[in-house]
Order: structure tokens, then C-alpha cells, then sequence
């Protein structure tokens, strides 16, 4: 069944790099970016889940990221966009994938992020539970509908065909943290965006 966003023929959000520009959530991008950015060298691997047209790519490309890079996306068309943007980058590649089933083996990157996706769909685990699967070190997760410290989940249909959900935050901490991971750290938050990142526990040997 092809979801809300395989549907549209138009890409929501800057689909050519001449405009990235002009997209927002500025310093929410560049706290994720700079947190990414201290943590990179040459033998990072990256996974960009929701990557769009490779707004987030390009901005770590111009900020010096060092690594490699892979964004995956299941709109073929942010896809195709995504690899006309970036392509004289030779660290960066992009794919088609289904979040909830990726075909990487466990732990195979080392900084798995995840902008603005879990809000979109129906809840999170199976996403969730995919991405937790595949991080070695670190999972950056960021919401731009912030998880509420009291209410219950809160599943959102819009009239489109598309979730606006708002999650309880401690159930959802609790979930990833039950995945291996520590309590997270808050690296940016505003009104409304927020960023967390879970390192994945180190256990003695």
C-alpha cells in the first residue's frame, strides 16, 4: 500500500539544492548538524532515514562531514532529486527503502538520524525498532511536534491521508531506551522542535 507521500506528485519541501536556502527549522538543522559534525571522522557511517531531496546531506557536505553518507527514502521521486542534488559528492549515496523493513544488518552505522518522520506515520515502533536495530553508537531523533510530558499518545489523521501524531514522551523514551540505549540527551529545543540523542550501551566485556 503506498503511503501519503508515494502518492503525491509533488515533493514537499525544496526539491533542487539552489533553494535549501530558504528552508526553516534553522537552528534545529544546525544543532543536529553540529552534534553530527563532532561526532564524525572518516570511517563514520551515516544513515539519514527520511531523507528527503537531501537537504540534511548537503548541509553536512558543506559543514565538512567526513564520513560516508547514505539517505534512504521510500518517495522515489525525493530519491532521484536527492541524487541530482548531491551527485558531485562522492561520500554520499541515496536508496529507496521501506523504513520498517531495511535490508542493513545490525549495528552497521554508527549515527543513525531520523528528522521529522515518526510524527507522519501511523505510530512508531516498527520504524523505531528498524532504526534502534541498525545504530552502533548514536540515534538522533528529532520531532517537530514535541512529545507531550503528560498526555497519552495522541494518533492524528489528517483529512489528506497523512498522521500528525503527538507522542507521550516518556512512553517513547521508555521504547527506545528498552532497545539499549541511555537515557537521551536533549540537544535542542524550541516552541516546538526537539532533538534528542540516545548513545547505545557500551557492555563490559
Amino acid at each position: 500500500m503506498k503511503t501519503y507521500w508515494q502518492i503525491k506528485d509533488e515533493i514537499v519541501g525544496p526539491a533542487i539544492k539552489e533553494d535549501f536556502d530558504q528552508i526553516g527549522q534553522k537552528k534545529t538543522r544546525e544543532a543536529l548538524e553540529s552534534f553530527i559534525i563532532k561526532e564524525n571522522d572518516s570511517r563514520t557511517l551515516l544513515l539519514d532515514a527520511g531523507c528527503n531531496t537531501g537537504v540534511e546531506a548537503f548541509r553536512l557536505m558543506q559543514k565538512g562531514f567526513q564520513g560516508k553518507y547514505l539517505g534512504v527514502d521510500s518517495n522515489s521521486k525525493a530519491i532521484k532529486l536527492a541524487s541530482d542534488n548531491l551527485k558531485k559528492f562522492k561520500n554520499v549515496k541515496f536508496e529507496m527503502w521501506h523504513l520498517e523493513e531495511l535490508p542493513f544488518k545490525d549495528s552497521s552505522f554508527d549515527i543513525v538520524l531520523s528528522k521529522d518522520v515518526i510524527e507522519h506515520h501511523k505510530h512508531y515502533e516498527r520504524i523505531l525498532s528498524e532504526l534502534t536495530r541498525v545504530v552502533r553508537k548514536w540515534f538522533i531523533l528529532s520531532m517537530f511536534i514535541k512529545p507531550s510530558n503528560f498526555f497519552p499518545d495522541k494518533i492524528k489523521l489528517h483529512p489528506d491521508g497523512y498522521y500528525l501524531n503527538r507522542y507521550n514522551k516518556r512512553l517513547l523514551i521508555d521504547f527506545i531506551m528498552e532497545r539499549g540505549f541511555n537515557n537521551p540527551s536533549i540537544i535542542y529545543k524550541d516552541y516546538r522542535d526537539v532533538v534528542f540523542a540516545f548513545s547505545r550501551i557500551r557492555l563490559a566485556r
